[in-house]
């Protein structure tokens, strides 16, 4: 009777065991899926949603300064690669935000503008800051869901407007006669940034992560009637001079049409130019570009996702 009791006692706690560790697996299981389809950073994924970076990679023997993308200088060897980056996020970040909502993609810049801090890196070797405040400005905009619905998963606004302005860029590198009607376009360069409300009062954010006034900068077809009413003789040359040249005199055009340097890229641009003047290979870089297209246009287009 006592060793029956004992085998009853035991066969109990031995089914209650099995039924108790059945049930640990299966919410173990649960809770594994659960997680791994909130988790953002797995592997197979965090490529696809680290942002864009939008320079090409420094060289990482450098000692020297280089112009950074917003026209500042940046230490030579930055930004770090993309793939850098993205380890770093990784690394840091064991559920990065995958939502395509506005406070998601916010939260995956600022993750990612920590690494390249992280990596020693200045966040002005990067368009993320711009980019990243042209989010943020929608935080107070009624119309921000149907802006979102509109852009891809790591798109911004500033991205979009960027993107608008590539028709003016493709079709000023054209061309290679002086200022008159006919060519004025096709020797301008682009601004690179969508023009403003000529009705705004408030300020927008611009393409360098400054604000300027939201009517600026001016449309593409102003700036272009402005440079050919003060310049009859219009620099057309593939040549540094002339390509630093048109910059200088486009941008003396928007401030006459009262918009600051900053409502566009070509300042950065520009600079990137003129960081040319002491260079030896200067003449084989020239002949890599279009008419209108600068070292800065180069490196952006190169780290394009």
């Amino acid at each position: 009777m006592y060793r029956r009791g004992v085998s009853s006692r035991t066969r109990k706690l031995v089914i209650g065991g099995a039924a108790a560790a059945l049930l640990g697996s299966a919410l173990a299981v649960g809770t594994g899926m659960s997680q791994a389809a909130e988790s953002g950073a797995g592997s197979g994924n965090i490529n696809a949603l680290v942002p864009a970076l939008g320079f090409s990679p420094g060289d990482p023997n450098a000692t020297a300064d280089r112009v950074g993308p917003t026209g500042v200088n940046v230490p030579g060897r930055c930004p770090p690669t993309q793939a850098q980056v993205n380890a770093q996020v990784a690394l840091k970040n064991a559920n990065f935000p995958s939502g395509a909502d506005l406070e998601s993609r916010i939260q995956r810049f600022e993750k990612t503008l920590s690494a390249i801090q992280d990596l020693k890196c200045p966040a002005s070797s990067t368009t993320l800051l711009g980019r990243l405040k042209s989010l943020t400005a929608l935080r107070g905009n009624a119309d921000r869901d149907n802006i979102l619905r509109g852009l891809g998963l790591n798109e911004t606004p500033a991205d979009k407007a960027a993107a608008g302005s590539g028709d003016a860029a493709a079709s000023g590198a054209t061309g290679n006669a002086g200022a008159g009607s006919g060519n004025i376009n096709a020797l301008v360069p682009a601004l690179g940034f969508s023009p403003g409300d000529p009705n705004a009062t408030a300020d927008r954010v611009g393409p360098t992560g400054v604000n300027v006034p939201g009517r600026c900068p001016p449309t593409q077809a102003q700036v272009n009637a402005q440079v050919a009413l003060k310049n009859p003789n219009f620099p057309s040359g593939a040549d540094l001079e002339s390509r630093i040249q048109r910059f200088e005199k486009t941008l003396s055009a928007i401030q006459d049409l009262k918009c600051p340097a900053s409502s566009t890229t070509l300042l950065g641009r520009l600079k990137s130019l003129t960081a040319l003047r002491g260079n030896a290979n200067r003449d084989n870089i020239l002949r890599g570009l279009g008419l209108n297209e600068t070292p800065a246009d180069k490196a952006a287009g190169n780290a394009a996702p």
